[in-house]
């Protein structure tokens, strides 16, 4: 059985001219605003084959919510994979994506929310890490310092509270101990 595409008449459409098809289509709803369209156009290359710029672009439509539910873990993901495949900037993209999603509400969560947060961003976004418990602890962490070197106690307080609570984190307990005191 033949399932491939066809294009015109019989002959199958190619993996690599349906991923150029999909782009042009994905250009045309993007300038036209047509952002969902746009989102289904590059979330069916990345059915094809791992592409870096489909990776990007979807990533960047989820962590604005354009065309998509806005998701900053799905977002995290893509940039990520993006990262892999060779995307430095894609990284940077990953880890802002890591602070808006506990940034998200933190003055209304726990800190076993926020744990728990990170805990599945972390098991989403890096899930070829051995120890996911220290990778969520030093996603917490990042965030956190990030906050202490901004001159944002309150926040850094909450998600250092958050891992050493929660992850039994030494580190996060130690700056938790010196904010507290």
């Amino acid at each position: 059985m033949d399932t491939h595409v066809h294009a015109h008449g019989d002959k199958p459409m190619s993996p690599e001219d349906a991923v150029r098809s999909l782009f042009v289509l994905a250009e045309v709803a993007l300038k036209a605003n047509d952002y969902e369209s746009a989102a289904t156009a590059y979330a069916s290359v990345l059915q094809i084959e791992q592409n870096v710029v489909a990776s990007y672009n979807l990533a960047s439509l989820y962590a604005r919510g354009l065309g998509v539910r806005r998701d900053f873990t799905e977002a995290a993901r893509l940039f990520r994979q993006a990262e892999l495949l060779g995307n430095e900037r894609a990284g940077k993209l990953c880890q802002k994506c890591m602070m808006d999603l506990v940034d998200d509400g933190l003055d209304d969560k726990t800190p076993a929310e926020t744990y728990a947060t990170m805990a599945v961003f972390v098991s989403k976004v890096y899930p070829e890490a051995d120890d996911q418990r220290l990778e969520t602890n030093r996603g917490l962490f990042a965030v956190a310092a990030t906050h202490h070197d901004k001159g944002e106690l309150d926040k850094a307080a909450k998600v250092f509270r958050a891992a050493a609570e929660y992850g039994n984190d030494e580190d996060s307990r130690r700056y938790l101990e010196l904010l507290d005191a």
